[in-house]
This record gives structure tokens, C-alpha cells and sequence, in this order.
């Protein structure tokens, strides 16, 4: 059905202050088909902020609709943007991620945000997700919480026809597919190597994330003052993480109706139900970045809510109180110089607790030892939470880490693959309430390696054997002989055993090992940490028994005797059998024990 021409924007002064409607009526996908089938030009003005916080206006030109180009039943407008006279919002940057979520507006109604480009190259050729599907999500319920999963990179392929009449505007050759612009993500707190896994961590796991350097923002602080609401072609940042490492998506404004707010056009984590923090933001400028395209900076303002929806469409916020966040605290001290620092990050999304657990550590980590190199550290962890039935439950536990490289990576990696193991678990619900970890470090690098064993037999003479062969009831001690890291000096520590009577005329192995070569609480590395953001593996047991595989694995310094005749023990043992030294052990030797008849 035809409808009136659509009238050209006010070209005759520069507009810097948002006059539209926030919740207007959307425009019909329909009628805006019928008045491309009849020539008409569709032409509109857009909003968005490119620096501070007061949107400006541009030109934006529909050229064409796909069908289903979105999702099935989901439409997308392909358009072309242009600045109007002084301004300079698009400029040589065309469409830049940060834009998601413009709205454009025709006849003082709302016909979609902008929420897909060419990402990679400077093009003003982009998509838009039509208003008509994003007002759907007003009547979304709020409550609840998804399992969090990465959203697949959206991309919409333009037909023959399409890409030529995109070309004939642009200046340059139209790629085959329109995607879901990135999300600019302003993160605080990570050096440029963390930044960088990060980033990798981000891409591994699927997200289109653009991470930058960025501020913090604080936990939300609950206040009976009503917040400020945000305005349409205004910033808009959804925060998973708050405090010392801050993660918070940079995009736009769609629409404000009531207490709820529409933003993005697309996506975050397209996870459904959530509860990320909903925040203003400044911008600071628009990057042009050879590698990542042209994206926007922008600093976190002050929370006005939760976004509660991730969908296809859009994300919406409801303005109120803020989210509920699981804080990780820790204290990290620098024994080179005494210095200490209590730093606190809150992860706003339950399934993020892990991630949020292994940056925040090294966010602390590099602040107070303020270097990369060799060292030893010493951590000790507490991860407090409910299970089913709302029961209350603690894991704790200590280790010692050197490295020649970072001795900062494996004690945050440890503490960050319990929380994941907990959370992940198959048998029982479980909720992380708190992680508190202390730890100190130091430069001096310190490790051992087991060299050589000797064993007395009853009390006699230590000899350097590779079997040996006993009576049942025997007394064993092992000396250990150890030697440090760039040492001469040989250290030694001795373990005992008993042979049990049962072992008559059997044939087992005593095996000695350090810490290091005995197996780590840890199954993840740091070119693995994707799996904290989504499911990598299944766990087996009960609860109870991931539990035990997180506290039970044997301390990286600990020096540890096995008496093994093939019964799935360790033998039994006359005083201790375990033994702690100053720093982490490496190596493993074996002695193969014959038992005689009596």
C-alpha cells in the first residue's frame, strides 16, 4: 500500500540535541517496501553520539529491504548514511562499531537502529534492524538468568543486484556480506598483554568484541534517587564486569519507553534472559584502526539499572537499581619492596565469575608486582557459595608457583578453574557468593629438582640403589637429594615407609616426586582460557567429587613417597610420607621393591 513521500531531513542547520520522540510509533517495514517499489525515496535522520555525550544528527537513505535478512520472519533495511551540512559524524569513518543502536527516525517515527555494516572497511553502507521487531522486547519479562553463551558472528548476505547498486554509492568494492557490527569493549585494569588474551579469549569463544583500554566503574551502589534516564542517539555501555577489571560493551541508545530502555539492535551475548549492568557513558573519540575498522572509545558513567534482555533484535534495560554482582577480592603483596594492594572486581554475570576471577587476579598482579619476568609467588584461595537446597559451602586452598616467565599466570589460573569447575558442574546448582585471595610474590626465582634416592633399610646404611628387596614389616627411609634452580648445593630430605605384612612375596615400586611432576589443580593454561566463557568439557562424579579434585591434587613445593603394589594405594605408611620444601619441586625417580616370603 502506497504511503505519503517520506520528507527530506532539515538540512539547514547543525542539530546537536535530541527532539524526537523517545518512544515513537515504528515505521511499517511494509509500507517502507511498497514506497521503494514505487520510486519513492525513503530518507530519514539518525542520532548518535561522537563525542561526550549529546547526540548528533546525520542523513541515512534506505536502499533496499531484505527478507529475513535478520533471522527468519526478521527483515533488515539495507541504507546508506551521510553527514548533513556541518557536521561530521560519519566523516571518512562510514559506519562504526559503537553505532549499534542508532536510531533513525522518519516523519518523527522510528524506523529501526543501525546495527550491521561492512566492519573491516571505512563503508557508509550498513543495515538496520527494523523498530517494529525491537519493540517487541518491551514486554518481555524481566526476571531471570541465562546460561551465557557467544553469539555467533551474524551476517547477512547481499544478492548480485544489492551489491551492485551498494557499489555504485560507495567508493570502493561492497564485500559480499553485511555482519553484526563489533562491540567496542572498554576494558580497565589490563595491562597490554592481558589486554591481548583477552581479546583472543573474546574471539575464541565467538564474540565480535573490540577490546580497549578503558576506566573502571565501581559496583553499583543502591540509592532511593531515581536514576537518570538515558536519551535516545545516546551512549549506552552493558556491564558484565565492575571494579579493578571493568568489561563493558560500547554501543547506542535506541529508544526509551517508560522505565524501559531499548539499545544495540543486535545482540551482546545473545543470551537471553540476563542481568548485565545498564550504564551511561562518555565517548572520547572515534578510532580508526587499520585492524578492527573504525570503533568507538567511551569512558563508563554512572549505572541508571539492568539490562535484562539479549536478544536478536536488541538489548533492553529496565531503569532502576543495578545488578546483583559476585565480588572476587584480593591481596596481592610485592615482597621485593613490601608493598601491598586489596583490589576488588564484581562480575555481574554468574557464568562470567571465572573470567572475570583470572583477569581480575592479574589486574591486581600486575599493579602491585609491576613487572613480567621470573619469580616465585605463594597464593591461598577461598571460594564461598550455596548449592542445592540453598546449603552453604567453602573450598579453600594454598600452593606455590615459580616461573621463569610469569609466576603471576598459574595462581590467578588455578583459582579461576575452581570457580568454573563449581559453577559448570552437572549435578547441582550452584551459586558463587565470594572468592577472597591473598597472595605474595617476589622476583627471586626459586624451583628444585629431585636428583638421586637412597634408601636404609632398618636403620642401616643409606645406599644408591634402583631395586632392592626386603622383608614384610621392613622400615624404609628414603633420602631425597635435591638441587635448586642455578645451584651447586645439594639439599636433602628424607620420607619414611612400612612395608606391610600383606606385601609377602609381591613386587611394587616406591616412586618418589615433586609437586610439579605429581599433577596440578589446574586444567587450563593461559592459551585456554575461551573455556571460561563457555562449556569445554563435561564433568563426572557428584559435586562433591569435583570438589575433592579441587582441593585433593598434591602442592607444587610438596615431595611425596609411593609405596605401590598394584592394589590402588599407596601402601602404608610409618610416620610421614610427604614432606614440604622451600620452594616448587620438579622430577620423578623410581625404585622397584621386591617383599621375600618373611
Amino acid at each position: 500500500m502506497a504511503t505519503p513521500a517520506y520528507a527530506q531531513p532539515d538540512t539547514t542547520k547543525r542539530v546537536t540535541a535530541q527532539a524526537e520522540d523517545p518512544c515513537p510509533t515504528p515505521v511499517s517495514i511494509a509500507d517502507v517496501k511498497q514506497d521503494l517499489a514505487d520510486g519513492k525515496p525513503v530518507v530519514g535522520t539518525g542520532w548518535t553520539v561522537v563525542k561526550g555525550t549529546t547526540p548528533e544528527s546525520f542523513k541515512v537513505e534506505v536502499l533496499a529491504v531484505i527478507p529475513d535478512g535478520i533471522g527468519a520472519g526478521r527483515d533488515l533495511v539495507m541504507i546508506e548514511v551521510s553527514d548533513l551540512p556541518s557536521q561530521n559524524v560519519i566523516g571518512s569513518n562510514g559506519i562504526w562499531a559503537g553505532m549499534s543502536g542508532s536510531p533513525v527516525y522518519v516523519d518523527g517515527k522510528l524506523l529501526g537502529a543501525i546495527s550491521y555494516g561492512f566492519t573491516w572497511s571505512a563503508s557508509p553502507i550498513g543495515g538496520l534492524t527494523p523498530a517494529t521487531d525491537m519493540m517487541e522486547l518491551l514486554n518481555a519479562p524481566t526476571a531471570g538468568q541465562a546460561k551465557t553463551k557467544g553469539a555467533a558472528k551474524n551476517k547477512v548476505t547481499l544478492s548480485a543486484g544489492q551489491r551492485q547498486a551498494a557499489e555504485a554509492r560507495a567508493t570502493a568494492a561492497i564485500p559480499r556480506s553485511l555482519e553484526k557490527l563489533p562491540t567496542p569493549v572498554s576494558v580497565s585494569g589490563l595491562s597490554d598483554k592481558r589486554l591481548a588474551s583477552l581479546q583472543k579469549t573474546f574471539d575464541k569463544s565467538g564474540r565480535s568484541f573490540i577490546a580497549y583500554r578503558g576506566a573502571s566503574g565501581g559496583k553499583p551502589v543502591s540509592s532511593s534517587a531515581v536514576p537518570t534516564a538515558p536519551v535516545p542517539g545516546g551512549n549506552f555501555a552493558a556491564v558484565q564486569i565492575y571494579g579493578d577489571l571493568t568489561v563493558a560493551g560500547i554501543g547506542t541508545t535506541t529508544a526509551v519507553c517508560g522505565d524501559k530502555v531499548l539499545a544495540f539492535g543486535h545482540p551482546m551475548d545473545f543470551a537471553g534472559k540476563v542481568s548485565y549492568g545498564a550504564n551511561h557513558a562518555s565517548a572520547l573519540r572515534i578510532m580508526n584502526d587499520g585492524a578492527d575498522g573504525s570503533f568507538k572509545m567511551a569512558n563508563l558513567g554512572e549505572n541508571f539499572g539492568i539490562v535484562d534482555q539479549d536478544r536478536l533484535a536488541a538489548i533492553r534495560a529496565t531503569i532502576g537499581s543495578g545488578p546483583v554482582t559476585t565480588p572476587i577480592k584480593s591481596k596481592i603483596t610485592n615482597l621485593d619492596n613490601g608493598k601491598s594492594r586489596t583490589g576488588t572486581t564484581e562480575s555481574a554475570v554468574p557464568e562470567y565469575t571465572a573470567a572475570a576471577t583470572v583477569y581480575g587476579l592479574w589486574a591486581n598482579y600486575d599493579s602491585t608486582f609491576d613487572k613480567w619476568g621470573k619469580g616465585l609467588a605463594t597464593s591461598s584461595w577461598t571460594i564461598k557459595g550455596t548449592r542445592a537446597g540453598g546449603k552453604a559451602f567453602s573450598v579453600s586452598r594454598s600452593d606455590m608457583w615459580s616461573d621463569l616467565g610469569d609466576p603471576t599466570i598459574d595462581p590467578a589460573i588455578e583459582a579461576a578453574d575452581a570457580v568454573d569447575a563449581l559453577l559448570s558442574n552437572e549435578y547441582e546448582p550452584v551459586k558463587i557468593t565470594s572468592v577472597d585471595f591473598n597472595s605474595s610474590v617476589k622476583s627471586a626465582y626459586e624451583r628444585y629438582r629431585i636428583t638421586k634416592l637412597a634408601v636404609s633399610v632398618n636403620g642401616g646404611k643409606y645406599k644408591n640403589v634402583s631395586s632392592i628387596t626386603v622383608k614384610p614389616k621392613a622400615k624404609l627411609k628414603v633420602r631425597v637429594t635435591m638441587r635448586g634452580y642455578q645451584s651447586t648445593v645439594d639439599r636433602n630430605v628424607v620420607l619414611n615407609l612400612k612395608v606391610a605384612k600383606r606385601y609377602a612375596k609381591q613386587i611394587g615400586t616406591i616412586t618418589v616426586q615433586g609437586g610439579l611432576s605429581a599433577g596440578s589443580s589446574s586444567f587450563l593454561d593461559d592459551e585456554d582460557l575461551s573455556c571460561l566463557l563457555m562449556d569445554c568439557d563435561e564433568s563426572e562424579g557428584s559435586l562433591n567429587s569435583i570438589i575433592s579434585d579441587i582441593t585433593s591434587p598434591p602442592k607444587n613445593n610438596v615431595v611425596r613417597a609411593d609405596l605401590d603394589f598394584g592394589e590402588n594405594d599407596e601402601g602404608e605408611f610409618s610416620g610421614d610420607a610427604r614432606t614440604f620444601a622451600a620452594a616448587p619441586v620438579t622430577g620423578e625417580k623410581v625404585i622397584v621393591i621386591k617383599v621375600k616370603k618373611k
